[in-house]
């Protein structure tokens, strides 16, 4: 638990240097063993917060998939690849992980996750090796074959969930959605403008030959009608109903919003299947939003506008783990230091929504930073002397010079004292 506080209270970023002198009587070797060298098994303590997540905040909630990129210099973080990173919307050198949040009426904890290996790793025995990767996990998984698992490993659970919520990098792989349907778990998937539906039921079959010339066709394909963009359909909507989705900082939050019955395109499947398209704009037209949806053909507008917009709470979620319990700040490098430290900080957020939920009693606006503070105030930081500020200060100094002395060997340049 000394780590996990240390999290929670460090006036700073997270590192083990700066927990262990502001927080704890244990240096900082001794965590990075911890976090590193010790065989504690993350795989159990993230199965009780699982169970105890979903219990604290109720059943019947969604479950949210969105994937996190911290960047990261080097070639030896496990993972680490040129890759896009949406934390800086653009490619870079960082690792990138794919997780699970429960969230339910504004409350949102993140459950569990899975660290996503790119080819060069997976193709790379000795890279792996030196990480130390497990040999069960060093066989390459897309994105969507990792999101997939985490469904699963939430049904194995037994979390009593809702439905889940994806962004259009799941919706844009039809064979995600049809594995999920066949498993009968309720889906909101983003999509792109530019992705295809059809608007009436298709007929499948393999087209009469044309002319005399060739070789009959054996491929099966829609007969009675072609697919049509999403865009497109959105610009013959005339009629838009105004739905109220959420309190926000500026009031509530009203959108437009149209909910249309199609059938989605799946070439591994050829066989209508029917979904809900959900169309959301912004008051003043400047956004709009595309979703497809699985749920029951009764569902009402309101339910559906407002199941479309649960996926904004794992990006909060996410914001929570940054700001409030060092998630990005870790400085680690092979597998299980990796997976230890997202275990602690799920850990530290599922204390952070208990005493969010407790003082709620007091007061019905208390946030996840409120909470922060409360523990704070209880957890105060370690007394240090002058004599040990002193030390530190010597420390950090001798740390930067052994840092530039490095540095400049690598490069062959002249070394600085």
């Amino acid at each position: 638990m000394e780590y996990v506080k240390g999290l929670l209270i460090n006036p700073s970023r997270c590192h083990l240097s700066a927990i262990s002198d502001n927080c704890s009587i244990v240096n900082n070797q001794s965590f990075s063993h911890f976090l590193s060298q010790s065989p504690w098994d993350h795989r159990r303590l993230i199965d009780w917060i699982i169970t105890n997540g979903w219990h604290l905040i109720g059943k019947n909630g969604a479950l949210a998939i969105d994937e996190c990129a911290t960047p990261k210099a080097g070639d030896f973080s496990v993972g680490v690849n040129r890759q896009y990173c949406g934390n800086l919307g653009k490619v870079e050198n960082c690792q990138v992980a794919v997780f699970m949040a429960y969230v339910k009426n504004g409350f949102r904890l993140l459950l569990d996750y899975r660290l996503y290996l790119p080819e060069s790793w997976t193709s790379d025995r000795n890279r792996c090796d030196a990480a130390g990767i497990p040999p069960e996990f060093q066989c390459f998984k897309t994105k969507a074959e990792l999101a997939y698992e985490l469904i699963c490993q939430a049904i194995e659970a037994k979390i009593k969930f809702s439905f889940v919520a994806m962004d259009g990098f799941y919706g844009k792989h039809p064979w995600l959605l049809t594995r999920i349907e066949n498993i009968g778990v309720t889906y909101v998937a983003d999509i792109g403008s530019k992705d295809r539906v059809i608007i009436e039921k298709p007929q499948y079959g393999i087209p009469p030959k044309k002319g005399i010339r060739g070789r009959k066709t054996s491929l099966i394909k829609i007969l009675n009608t072609v697919p049509v963009s999403v865009e497109e359909i959105q610009k013959t909507i005339d009629r838009w109903r105004v739905i109220r989705i959420r309190e926000s900082t500026d009031g509530f939050l009203e959108v437009k919003f149209a909910a249309i019955r199609v059938w989605r395109i799946d070439k591994d499947v050829n066989e209508p299947i029917p979904v809900w398209l959900l169309i959301r704009k912004d008051l003043d037209d400047s956004n709009v939003k595309y979703s497809l949806c699985n749920a029951s053909s009764l569902c009402t507008l309101s339910k559906l506008a407002r199941m479309q917009s649960e996926r904004y709470w794992i990006e909060r979620s996410f914001q929570d783990a940054i700001d409030l319990a060092g998630m990005a700040d870790y400085q680690v490098r092979n597998w299980d230091a990796w997976h230890h430290h997202m275990a602690l900080v799920l850990l530290a957020m599922l204390w952070i929504t208990k005493e969010q939920k407790h003082f709620l009693s007091v007061k019905k606006s208390i946030t996840p930073h409120d909470a922060v503070k409360i523990i704070q105030t209880l957890i105060p930081l370690k007394i240090k002397t002058s004599l040990k500020t002193a030390k530190i200060i010597i420390r950090n100094h001798r740390n930067r010079k052994s840092s530039r002395r490095s540095k400049m060997k690598k490069k062959n340049g002249p070394l600085i004292c």
